[in-house]
Order: structure tokens, then C-alpha cells, then sequence
């Protein structure tokens, strides 16, 4: 099994409470793989991701810089472990994905302007992008997910040199409860389009001003939610 830390999710350029989130975040993230190491050995592979938008050649730097400003006294996630992920470079993605993917483009319904996901048991009142004048669905946080999480599924397969699905834990810290909902929607759609997706999603909104979290779980395959507060 693949254990993936989306350790933060942010804008550049960094605002001051953005840092101190992430940082807080790569402690906990930090603790929780001491853990898994001492308990399980090498049993899992641990691979810490940060999703980033606005990210090109002039703020890679800046981007860097502050990665190792996170990971300083750190034991167990070093800077060079850490995969920095591009907001824009999953929107291209998502885009192509509904062009070759008739399922995934089927799987939502127009309402007044925005996709929405087609779903009988549960009704998500969150919209997955926008749809032009032409019925072309532009991919908004739910889809960008949606794409990161085929990625996951990719470099988790070649991090264990291995063709099959590798059995995924992906792990997100959320700063913002929307963005909690956005996480979850975009595992909806995964997994709905995924039918033999083998990703076991834990998605975390954790509030460190009163010290609470809001956790959700599930199975890989099912769209059940099981929910947590910590």
C-alpha cells in the first residue's frame, strides 16, 4: 500500500496564514508517518504531496524556499520526498479527460450554467466546473481533484514498479471546510467514474483554533461517507 499526504493546498503567492496552516499541517504530517514507520517498518510507501496554484517558473523558487522552511526539524519528510503538484497542470488535464472520456463527461447534468454530479443517492450541492454556451464543461475544484487523484493512482503504481492498481491511502488536509466539501466531491468522482479505483480516501478539516477536526472516510468503491469529529 501507497500512503499520500496532500499535506497543503494554496495559492501563490504565500499569504502569512497560509504558511503557518501548512506548517502546522507538515508537523502533524510529520508525527503521523513516525508513527506508521515505528508500527509498520517499510510495510508502506509514504509519498507527501502540496497542490499549488498560480505555480510557474517565477514562484517555483519561492515555492521551494518555503518547502524547506516546512520540512526544517523534521525527521521523517525531507524536501526532496515532497511532490509539488500544479493547479493548472490538473485543469489541462481534467479538460482532456472529459474530451476522451465519455463516462466521466456524461456523469453531469447542466443546471442554470454549472455541472453538477449525477447522482440518485446523494445530492451534492457543490457545481464541478461551469458549462459554456456551447455545453463544454470547464473544470472547477471538483474536477481538478477528480485529476489529481488519477495522478495519485499513477505515481503510487510506479513508486511500486508495478502495472496493476496499487492500493491507495490518500490522506487531505483541508484549511477550509468548503474546500473539505471540494475534496470529497472530487473523490465522488473519481470513484464513480473509477469503477475499480483502489484509493481509500481519509479527507481532514481541521480547525487548530479550537483544535478540532472533521474527518470523513470511506472504502474505495463505495459512496458512503463515514464521518469523524476528533
Amino acid at each position: 500500500m501507497v500512503i499520500v499526504l496532500e499535506i497543503a493546498h494554496f495559492s501563490l503567492p504565500l499569504k502569512r496564514e497560509n504558511q503557518e496552516w501548512a506548517k502546522r499541517n507538515m508537523s502533524f504530517a510529520n508525527e503521523l508517518c513516525g508513527r506508521i514507520i515505528k508500527e509498520h517498518q517499510h510495510k508502506f510507501k509514504i509519498i507527501p504531496t502540496i497542490l499549488l496554484n498560480n505555480l510557474d517558473e517565477d514562484s517555483l523558487h519561492r515555492a521551494e524556499e518555503f518547502i524547506d522552511e516546512m520540512v526544517e526539524n523534521q525527521k521523517y519528510i525531507r524536501s526532496e520526498s515532497i511532490r509539488l503538484v500544479s493547479e493548472r497542470n490538473l485543469k489541462n488535464r481534467a479538460f482532456k479527460s472529459l474530451k476522451k472520456n465519455k463516462k466521466l463527461a456524461n456523469s453531469f447534468i447542466n443546471i442554470e450554467g454549472k455541472a453538477y454530479l449525477k447522482d440518485d443517492e446523494y445530492q451534492h450541492d457543490l457545481a464541478a466546473g461551469f458549462v459554456d454556451d456551447n455545453g463544454k464543461i470547464i473544470p472547477r475544484c471538483g474536477l481538478i481533484l477528480t485529476s489529481f487523484l488519477d495522478m495519485v493512482a499513477k505515481f503510487s503504481n510506479d513508486r511500486l514498479h508495478q502495472k496493476s492498481d496499487a492500493n491507495v491511502l490518500f490522506i487531505s488536509f483541508s484549511e477550509q471546510f468548503h474546500e473539505y466539501q471540494r475534496v470529497r466531491l472530487g473523490v465522488d468522482i473519481y470513484t464513480k467514474t473509477h469503477k475499480k479505483a483502489t484509493i481509500h480516501p481519509i479527507i481532514i478539516h481541521w480547525s487548530y483554533e479550537i483544535d478540532q477536526a472533521l474527518t470523513s472516510f470511506r472504502e474505495c468503491n463505495t459512496q458512503a461517507w463515514n464521518e469523524v469529529e476528533l
